[in-house]
């Protein structure tokens, strides 16, 4: 009998279902023909509906080989149109490096949920630009270059710890881990030649006394008429020495001694 009713959906793509119409004369020759070749390839040999003149044909009455049809007799005479249902294989295509532009992504698709960890790796499947910031490049700082900043910025307080003792005590300063540090002594201190340095940086240390001491300064550390300053030396007091970085060999220093006021 005719097929009858809707045809099915497609469950991903409705240009999947193919309709191919074969007339008499153009298509086939009824009573000797025994192929009709198809537009394209379907799915599988289960995919196919096959009426003639509106009768449904059995399976086990034709084959397919690529886009062609193949009956096991000749198309009877009389028949005047063939019509063939079916589905084509899902085309998969696998998207280009670079392909995949600005305008294919809807505002606030790309989230940190979807990339996750080290999801996006730099000119893999992005074309360039595909994935901005809010701000500009020029707007974002980097690690591995050195910056120009037109606001403030803010950075933690390196606590380097307590120093006891007479002497002998060593400050190794890193400037590219850190530009303000704190520490707390009663005992005398060196503040070495810092590592790390480049010009236009800038920081401060904050000295809180635990007793009497005194500190040395590297070569690179300038103070005003090139004298140190003499440290607090109550309990509890605290000095601080701002610097700023002139060179590769020398920083300018500040100090403010006793900002506490009495302790």
């Amino acid at each position: 009998m005719p097929y009858i009713g809707n045809r099915p959906a497609d469950p991903t793509e409705a240009d999947n279902f193919v309709v191919d119409n074969f007339t008499a004369g153009v298509g086939f020759t009824a009573g000797s023909s025994t192929t009709v070749t198809l537009s394209t390839a379907p799915a599988t040999e289960n995919a196919i509906i096959v009426t003639m003149d509106g009768v449904t044909q059995h399976h086990d009455t034709y084959a397919v080989s690529g886009t062609t049809l193949t009956f096991d007799a000749t198309i009877p005479s009389g028949i005047s149109n063939i019509e063939v249902q079916y589905y084509i294989k899902a085309i998969l295509t696998t998207v280009a490096d670079l392909s995949v532009t600005s305008g294919k992504l809807a505002g606030g698709a790309v989230t940190a949920g979807k990339i996750g960890t080290g999801g996006v790796s730099a000119n893999t499947q992005l074309a360039a630009g595909v994935v901005t910031a809010h701000a500009t490049a020029a707007d974002i700082a980097k690690t591995d270059t050195a910056q120009s900043f037109s606001a403030a910025q803010r950075g933690t307080v390196n606590a380097l710890g307590v120093y006891h003792g007479l002497g002998g005590n060593t400050v190794s300063l890193t400037l590219t881990d850190a530009n303000h540090y704190s520490l707390t002594s009663n005992a005398n201190l060196t503040i070495a030649n810092p590592s790390g340095i480049n010009a236009g940086q800038g920081g401060s240390i904050v000295f809180t006394s635990n007793g009497s001491f005194t500190v040395s300064w590297g070569s690179y550390w300038r103070f005003a008429t090139g004298t140190a300053p003499t440290m607090s030396t109550t309990a509890g007091k605290q000095d601080r020495v701002d610097y700023y970085v002139a060179s590769s060999n020398t920083i300018h220093a500040v100090a403010t001694i006793d900002l506490l006021g009495t302790a």
